[in-house]
């Protein structure tokens, strides 16, 4: 049989079957072929789901976290006009103005010292708009441009220069700036190339807003709206004390603003230092303001009650340049805002 097969050929029959296994593993092959694409197509599907569904998820839980957010700078700016809700004007200027004469006789040195209050209070305005602005933006954008200069200030740079610990710099940077592996070595690839971290990425790195940071930053602001009220009544306490002969109730306010080198540039100064800076490092700047608030509250929150002679004596002197600012409300705010305060610390210290 199989001489004859090799001399004429497989049988017809041979032929058919050889041809139907063919068709049969070709038709199996095709079936497979088909299955597999129908389970990828279906895997794609649902890993397409799935990805949408984490995505409208992800918008949802960023959506609802920046209307909390906006719900914070909407209690600081009530009327929506992008303007901070802290008492405007230049009151304070207008009584020291009106009353020049009187100060001059008693002591002409005095008006030096309370202009240079008097520019510390606009300047405090101006820097309380601008964290204000800062913080909007970075809800509005998502997150904070920070210095990379200032990150690299807790972590010993040199030292891993100089033992050439690349792999051990990589790891500092990640843990210290809570950045992944990769953008971490590309920063530190880029410093051996420049040798200067201002030079990397424009000297600046964007990160998403932490909830626990932004609200810490928030309650910073509020708590140096509640310094600048505090500045201003007792700023206004000080000097109708001084024109209506209070001169217990005076020396007590001067003696504190003293203490605070207020009558001098360097207070300005600081505050100043802290404008340049707010759109280079938010975070170093609201950690400056809460030192400089702590210092304030600590040296002058113990005046913060206000006697009733007191405050009319501040209301009169609001009245004599017809101000807009109501003192009652100035100084409820403040005395308010100071039991508030004392509640959160108790609080805190129960744990």
């Amino acid at each position: 049989m199989s001489i004859f097969k090799s001399l004429f050929g497989p049988s017809k029959e041979e032929k058919e079957r050889l041809e139907r296994e063919e068709k049969e593993r070709l038709e199996r092959e095709e079936k497979e072929r088909l299955e597999r694409e129908e389970k990828e197509r279906l895997e794609k599907e649902e890993k397409e789901r799935l990805e949408k569904e984490e995505k409208e998820r992800l918008e949802i839980e960023e959506k609802e976290k920046k209307e909390k957010y906006l719900e914070l700078v909407r209690e600081l700016d009530k009327d929506n006009n992008g303007t901070i809700d802290v008492v405007e004007g230049n009151d304070f200027s207008n009584i020291l103005k009106k009353n020049q004469e009187k100060i001059i006789e008693i002591n002409r040195d005095y008006i030096k010292q309370f202009v240079q209050v008097s520019n510390y209070l606009k300047l405090k305005r101006k820097s309380l708009q601008n964290v204000f602005e800062s913080l909007n933006n970075a809800i509005n954008e998502g997150g904070i441009y920070t210095s990379l200069d200032s990150y690299f200030k807790g972590i010993n740079v040199q030292e891993h220069v100089m033992n050439n610990s690349k792999l051990a710099f990589v790891k500092e940077v990640k843990d210290h700036m809570g950045i992944g592996l990769r953008e971490a070595k590309e920063i530190v690839d880029e410093f051996y190339l420049t040798g200067d971290f201002k030079k990397i990425k424009g000297g600046k790195i964007f990160r998403p807003l932490d909830e626990f940071l932004i609200m810490e930053h928030f309650e910073v602001l509020k708590d140096d709206i509640h310094i600048y009220n505090l500045l201003l009544v007792q700023s206004l306490n000080m000097v109708a004390s001084l024109v209506k002969d209070d001169m217990i109730t005076f020396y007590e306010i001067y003696e504190k603003f003293d203490e605070l080198n207020m009558f001098d540039s360097k207070h300005e100064r600081d505050l100043r230092n802290h404008l340049q800076n707010v759109n280079e490092n938010l975070g170093d700047v609201m950690n400056q303001i809460q030192i400089m608030g702590e210092n304030v509250i600590s040296s002058i929150g113990e005046l913060s009650m206000i006697t009733e002679e007191s405050s009319k004596l501040i209301s009169d002197g609001l009245d004599s340049v017809n101000s807009s600012i109501q003192a009652n409300n100035l100084i409820n705010s403040v005395q308010t805002y100071q039991l508030y305060r004392i509640g959160k610390n108790i609080k805190s210290l129960r744990g």
